[in-house]
């Protein structure tokens, strides 16, 4: 039997999704970024949330397909009336992958005690492009790739490991545990199962789960696949081979990230880094 809580919330998701089959006819006529107010309120745990201590951005991802997405999203700023007041209206930013292009909306916030909050909004924008709150960057896109590239082994050959990588001009470099790089630089994580007397062996890895930073919080990163090994009776190559699969995360806004790969039949690895 339905709550009346229960019932509620499914009316007001229903309204939502009227609202945003509407929103998405608007923006397929041609608008690169759709911003529309919305007056109904929403659960408190159906948001992610990013940002900082003195920042913060709440979202709902409605959606994503081949050509756009859907979040819903509000904000708050904290600015105690003691303070000489600055600007209290919010940017809606998207941002093209190669950053040449950039689509904005500017809303009023409304002043809240010592906050200055941004009301709840429905943003549609391109499905490659990245979407900001200010400066706040919301969730990154995903690689349009599968993300797995073809590079030479960095790691230790002869044992379980895993490396992070960053591109360069001339191909890419391995990065210490604990390193700083910059938001610019695009990551990679390389996976090397070691070195065996035969092939057929191989490493299959999961979409990364991305976790970005809060305030002190650390982002993590965690990744999981299977490791597989040649059964029984099974054709292979007579030759020592090293089994390894290299993926690009992305870049990434500033912060500490924790990486965490676990492995099926070969193990879990963790390093950490920072962006600045």
């Amino acid at each position: 039997m339905r709550t009346k809580s229960t019932q509620r919330i499914i009316c007001l998701l229903t309204v939502l999704a009227i609202t945003v089959v509407f929103s998405v006819l608007s923006f397929s006529q041609g608008t690169e970024l759709f911003v529309k107010k919305l007056t109904t309120t929403l659960p408190e745990y159906l948001f992610k949330s990013v940002g900082t201590r003195t920042f913060s951005v709440q979202y709902i991802k409605l959606f994503e397909d081949e050509e756009s997405k859907g979040y819903i999203l509000k904000a708050w700023l904290f600015q105690p009336l003691t303070t000489q007041q600055t600007n209290t209206s919010f940017k809606i930013r998207a941002i093209s992958p190669d950053g040449k292009k950039e689509y904005t909306e500017e809303i009023a916030g409304t002043r809240d005690k010592s906050y200055i909050r941004l009301p709840l909004i429905l943003v549609i924008l391109p499905a490659k492009y990245t979407l900001y709150v200010n400066s706040q960057v919301i969730e990154q896109p995903k690689p349009t790739t599968g993300g797995e590239v073809s590079v030479p082994i960095y790691g230790d050959k002869e044992s379980a490991n895993i490396k992070l990588l960053v591109r360069t001009q001339t191909g890419y470099r391995a990065i210490d545990e604990g390193e700083e790089v910059s938001k610019d630089d695009v990551i990679f994580l390389q996976v090397i199962a070691g070195t065996f007397p035969t092939g057929g062996y191989r490493i299959e890895l999961n979409e990364p789960d991305i976790i970005y930073p809060v305030g002190k919080n650390p982002g993590k990163i965690t990744v999981t696949g299977t490791f597989y090994k040649p059964g029984p009776g099974d054709m292979v190559t007579q030759a020592f081979t090293t089994p390894t699969k290299t993926i690009e995360l992305g870049k990434f806004p500033a912060g500490m990230y924790e990486v965490i790969v676990d492995i099926k039949n070969l193990g879990e690895f963790r390093t950490i880094f920072n962006v600045k």
